[in-house]
């Protein structure tokens, strides 16, 4: 019997066997063209981790007209010429052993004229948001051609080999605009009372039916509960569920929340502060009221919490989003008994940042190689060489674990007694402990690839010369700055904080960046008085969205005092010195913490320029930046050093 077993049987979808019940949710990445083609770059990213050993992959969302458009880079599938690329697509996933469904979406509302080259619609001018565009309430005319659109995507899906098609009835697009109270105020049969809201969910779902035939899978995905004020409740999306079965759904994908803003997008990709599978219960409320099997999501990624749900009856499936892109094979690793080596997740949300603030491509804090899967293939070398790996944080072990994996001969000197640099500091504030994981992971895959680890051990430049290498990665980091202006022996840094240097009642916090503020909540939680300084208008502009606000909140509900727009003139004892609106001020504190940045260690960089034959730097000693840039930069000197 395999340790998973539940999660590793097959189970049948309308017609279609799966051969586990893994679904790797929808997720944007932004690796499509701007024609709506589908391209090489998409088809690796979805072949990798149809390799991984998923069940079924759902693709992300695909428009059903112009007008339905939420991203410039999205795979489109309304029109006919888009055919011959998708089935491109679904034939390296069928390559891998994978089934593979389209997801077929109408943004409504949230999308932009600048997107679709025309007035944005939904179901009443309601705007997404104060002072955004009031978007066209659609006609019934429009709304029966919108209609026909979910049909026609559907067949195109059909015609091009997928084996499913899901319609995205979640998560604040069209059909779940049309779901809302706080949106839907329409007076006609398609809005006022719930099975009147519903009528679109059904329609567009009869004529996928029709289109596709009886016996073709379509997957509905529904939020079971809107989360938001205002919004609707478990009683009505339930309600819904039963509907969308009777209209011929095969599967319920159950989500909820709604995709308007930062502070909605949360309740379904909850960072790290949320509970793991914190939307299982709309799952096992919807499996009650249905008879189809049903799907849910919300950071399933330990299989053993996933086999959990699965044996307990909660769902039929899980839908896991995140941690594939984190590691696209973590089925293939839980299938072979290798969990501990399935890269987890932590939910930092880098994902969603990266796409949503600036509309780029998707990152993963930790996985280099999403979106360049084709070109980031870790091969055998052909001939091992020496690799020293100065520094222990998580950029020096992700590039010692590549060099190790390709073959290398591979040293690492780290001047402490532990691993992980940093990102040990990074997480010690409240709710960050997750962070520990990946730390905790890059350990393992050390150890497992057997790279030697040197700890206690500080590098210089002769002691790298006696060792011979015939590459050398300098990994050192950095240090905080401690500006000019401050003195007094009462002036700590955040890092002197968090390693866990005392600090008086009262402590003013010079620096509203992400390092400020999550100083400022690790001292609330021990019951401090905390002031946060800070020279822009606005406190952690350098978080990601959905953890700021959230963060946010808790400060202010510490009744954390912000002072901004404030430059800092001078910090001497038990006092800071600020100019704001031109005026002076003096803040008082019985500690002060500076947090307004860090200043490279790249001492042992510059002094081996030329004395190895290879060196190269990476991370914070080239220049002070995130640990995501220390880790990609890792990997890919792992991966080219003495190539």
């Amino acid at each position: 019997m395999k340790r998973f077993d539940t999660l590793f049987s097959p189970i049948t979808i309308g017609s279609l066997e799966l051969k586990n019940r893994i679904i790797m949710a929808a997720m944007g990445t932004n690796f499509g063209k701007e024609s709506g083609e589908v391209g090489d770059r998409a088809i690796h990213y979805y072949a990798e981790r149809a390799k991984g050993g998923v069940g079924l992959i759902i693709t992300e969302s695909s428009p059903t007209s112009q007008l339905g458009r939420h991203r410039l880079r999205c795979i489109g599938a309304f029109d006919d010429r888009f055919i011959p690329g998708l089935r491109r697509l679904v034939d390296a996933v069928h390559e891998h052993g994978a089934a593979i469904a389209l997801q077929l979406l109408h943004a409504g509302r949230n999308t932009s004229s600048d997107i679709t080259g025309s007035p944005i619609l939904a179901p009443s001018a309601v705007p997404r948001y104060p002072g955004a565009p009031v978007p066209k309430a659609m006609t019934v005319e429009e709304i029966k051609q919108t209609i026909l659109d979910f049909g026609e995507e559907a067949r195109r899906a059909k015609e091009a080999g997928f084996d499913a098609v899901e319609i995205h009835g979640a998560h604040g697009y069209l059909i779940n605009q049309f779901l809302s109270p706080r949106i839907n105020r329409r007076k006609d049969e398609y809005g006022g009372s719930v099975k009147n809201r519903g009528r679109f969910a059904v329609e567009v779902l009869r004529q996928v039916r029709r289109t596709v035939g009886d016996t073709y899978p379509v997957i509905f995905r529904l939020s079971a509960k809107e989360m938001v004020e205002g919004g609707y409740e478990l009683k009505e999306g339930l309600i819904w569920a039963k509907m969308v079965e009777e209209a011929g759904a095969d599967l319920l994908n159950v989500s909820g929340g709604t995709a308007e803003a930062y502070h909605t997008v949360v309740q379904f990709v909850s960072p790290m502060n949320f509970p793991e599978g914190y939307l299982v219960p709309l799952g096992e409320e919807t499996k009650k009221m249905v008879n189809i099997p049903v799907a849910v999501a919300d950071r399933l990624n330990n299989p053993a919490f996933a086999e959990q749900i699965l044996k307990e009856g909660k769902a039929d499936m899980v839908a896991v989003g995140r941690n594939f892109l984190a590691d696209p094979d973590w089925p293939r690793k839980a299938l072979n008994g290798e969990e501990d080596r399935i890269r987890p997740c932590v939910a930092c949300n880098r994902c969603l940042w990266s796409l949503q603030s600036m509309n780029g491509d998707v990152m993963c804090l930790q996985n280099a190689r999403l979106g360049y899967e084709a070109e980031s293939q870790i091969e055998p070398v052909k001939a091992a060489k020496k690799i020293l790996v100065i520094g222990g944080g998580p950029g020096g072990m992700e590039a010692a674990r590549v060099a190790r994996k390709r073959g290398h001969q591979v040293v690492l000197f780290e001047k402490s007694d532990k691993l992980g640099g940093q990102m040990l500091l990074a997480a010690v504030p409240p709710y960050k402990q997750t962070l520990m994981k990946a730390v905790e992971w890059l350990i393992r895959e050390l150890e497992h690839e057997g790279v030697e680890i040197r700890l206690n051990t500080e590098a210089t430049a002769a002691c790298v010369e006696e060792e011979k290498p015939d590459g050398v990665i300098v990994a050192t980091g950095a240090s905080p700055y401690i500006p000019a202006a401050f003195s007094g022996r009462n002036a700590l840094t955040a890092w002197d904080v968090l390693k866990g240097s005392s600090t008086g009642q009262k402590v003013v916090i010079v620096g509203g960046g992400l390092v400020g503020v999550e100083t400022a909540e690790f001292l609330c939680e021990r019951g401090c008085e905390v002031k946060i300084i800070e020279m822009l208008d606005e406190l952690a502009v350098d978080m990601e969205g959905t953890t700021r606000l959230l963060l946010l909140k808790r400060l202010a509900d510490a009744k954390v005092k912000e002072i901004l727009s404030s430059e800092v003139v001078e910090v001497k004892e038990g006092k800071v010195v600020v100019k704001r609106g031109g005026n002076k001020e003096i803040i008082e504190g019985e500690t002060i913490v500076v947090a307004v940045g860090s200043k490279s260690n790249a001492e042992l960089l510059e002094s081996l320029e030329g004395k190895c034959p290879e060196v190269v730097g990476i991370g914070d000693c080239v220049e002070p930046r995130s640990a995501m840039e220390a880790i990609h930069e890792g990997f890919w000197a792992g991966l080219r050093v003495c190539s």
